[in-house]
């Protein structure tokens, strides 16, 4: 019973001696140091200094002269063929230059008719001064004539014994007739003023319906209202147009404006430097030749989708190399800023974030964007300004994907 007992203790004693030798004589390694991972990077010593911002904007050439002809209102002809189209798209044109013609029989006619009516109305005035010439002429004459009529009677009243009753009835109603006639003359001439002037009232609505044939007849000639170039022509020879339909399209080309949109981040800063006179300057580059451009003004509104209010640039030289509608790349030279530092483009994180390297580690600095700045060499530099950076500081100009406050580097 004893030995039954025994042998287990003996069995666990020699495991725990075992597993304490074990221990004792196993090989010690020293600990694992986790070191900082340093990551290396360029950096640049900056200076603030007073630069001249540029901006690249990106706009459209665009025209506000830019006309739409039409198709005249012709009173007789609703349907107006197209007789001749002297021009292309792409053509200058000069003012005045004939661009389309169309039928013109119909307004020949009806400006021959009006023409007519005017001689008609003319002899129907010229009529009506003779007449009433001769009315103050035949007047003065039959007064006469009622006067010795007058005379006839009293002395037939006189002699009414030796003379018949019958002849003193015929003379007195020979008196009443003068007098009757002598009213309706007296009316005549008094009625002349107004009968004239309904006559020049007729005339000169004929005359305006002259004028209204000639304007039709001149309108079938559809004539350039100002030097420019033809965009688009919608009708050929043989075409039949209506009254409104489009029948070409020309602009000034001396008229020519970008519109371009500045970005709501620069927004104030071009507004500012308008309200306070400056003339900013911009060019493009069309065909490897140099535009060059003046913002003018800005746009009236801003559309909700839009991500700057447009600003409207003026052609100042160049403008032969443009054409309506074409999109051109603008460089905008905005008045110069103190304080402004050169950076890479590299250096900016995000919109507006870049880190300085201190005491070994990066430290984030938030920044304004002020605009570009195009060196010699062709390459462009981002200009930045924050209160936070001053003269000597070492700005790191290397992208890192994890980058964040306090990471270690080294340059």
């Amino acid at each position: 019973m004893k030995k039954i007992i025994i042998l287990p203790l003996v069995i666990l004693a020699i495991g725990f001696g075992g597993f304490w030798y074990m221990k004792k004589t196993k090989a010690k390694n020293d600990p694992i140091q986790i070191e900082e991972q340093v990551w290396v990077v360029s950096v640049v010593s900056i200076k603030p200094s007073a630069l001249s911002p540029t901006l690249t904007l990106y706009g459209r050439v665009e025209s506000p002269r830019t006309a739409t002809l039409r198709a005249p209102t012709q009173s007789l002809n609703i349907n107006a063929k197209v007789i001749e189209v002297p021009v292309l798209e792409g053509e200058t044109v000069k003012k005045g230059d004939r661009l389309i013609s169309l039928e013109d029989k119909d307004s020949i006619f009806n400006l021959k008719q009006r023409e007519a009516d005017i001689v008609d109305i003319e002899a129907q005035i010229e009529i009506e001064k003779q007449r009433h010439a001769n009315n103050i002429s035949a007047l003065t004459h039959e007064e006469s004539l009622l006067k010795l009529m007058q005379t006839s009677v009293e002395r037939l009243r006189q002699l009414q014994k030796l003379s018949p009753q019958s002849a003193l009835d015929e003379a007195q109603q020979a008196v009443e007739r003068e007098m009757l006639q002598i009213i309706s003359r007296r009316l005549e001439i008094k009625n002349h003023k107004a009968r004239l002037t309904q006559l020049k009232a007729k005339r000169v609505h004929t005359v305006a319906q002259r004028d209204l044939s000639r304007l039709e007849l001149a309108r079938t000639k559809i004539i350039a209202p100002f030097s420019g170039i033809i965009a688009k022509v919608f009708v050929a020879p043989g075409d039949r147009v209506r009254s409104g339909d489009a029948l070409l399209s020309l602009y000034d080309n001396t008229a020519l404006e970008v519109r371009a949109q500045i970005p709501t981040r620069y927004q104030d800063t071009v507004l500012e430097a308008l309200a306070a006179g400056h003339q900013l300057q911009a060019n493009a580059l069309v065909n490897k030749k140099s535009v060059f451009l003046q913002l003018n003004r800005v746009s009236g509104q801003i559309n909700p989708d839009s991500g700057g209010i447009d600003g409207l640039f003026g052609v100042m030289r160049g403008g032969k190399l443009l054409r309506l509608g074409e999109f051109l790349s603008l460089f905008l030279s905005l008045p110069k800023q103190s304080d402004v530092v050169a950076l890479p483009f590299e250096a900016v994180y995000g919109r507006n974030h870049i880190y300085k390297l201190v005491d070994g580690r990066m430290r984030g600095v938030t920044i304004e964007r002020l605009g570009e700045q195009v060196l010699a060499s062709g390459k462009s530099q981002i200009l930045v300004r924050s209160p936070k950076l001053q003269v000597g500081d070492q700005v790191i100009v290397t992208q890192l994907p994890n980058a964040i406050e306090g990471l270690k580097v080294i340059k």
